[in-house]
């Protein structure tokens, strides 16, 4: 005869014999009744918005000070309170020879460049004083 046969079965809530009861109870968790369909919880909400906000604007400041310190250690240094040279203008003039313009401080110098060589051509003080007067000398 079968064995299982003649022993009646069990309930499905109730616990197999061999586990206590009071495992059993410590097993079961509670969960909260769930919230009603399209319902947010706007405090939570408003809260994680203001701390990205305040994250994004640390970085972003952080970012401009970074900035700043790079632009102070990249700029050229001025040699013994002279400005660095801005060339202005360069024309080829051939494969290796060019016609350059460059400006430093109040001056402006007119070079001639080769592979050898550089050859000062001309100097110009610039006329930083009445500009009417530097218009009416080009028209000439």
């Amino acid at each position: 005869m079968n064995e299982t046969a003649s022993q009646p079965s069990l309930p499905a809530s109730v616990p197999p014999p061999s586990l206590p009861a009071s495992s059993i109870a410590s097993a079961t968790v509670q969960t909260p009744a769930p919230a009603v369909a399209g319902t947010v919880d706007t405090t939570n909400l408003w809260a994680s918005f203001l701390v990205t906000l305040v994250a994004l604007a640390f970085v972003l400041a952080l970012a401009w000070l970074l900035l700043r310190l790079f632009k102070r250690v990249i700029t050229p240094r001025t040699v013994h309170g002279q400005m660095p040279l801005d060339v202005i203008q360069a024309v080829a003039l051939g494969g290796r020879e060019r016609l350059v313009i460059v400006r430093q401080g109040h001056h402006e110098y007119v070079l001639g460049v080769t592979a050898a060589s550089v050859n000062l051509i001309d100097k110009r003080a610039l006329d930083t004083g009445n500009p009417s007067q530097a218009s009416e000398d080009g028209e000439d």
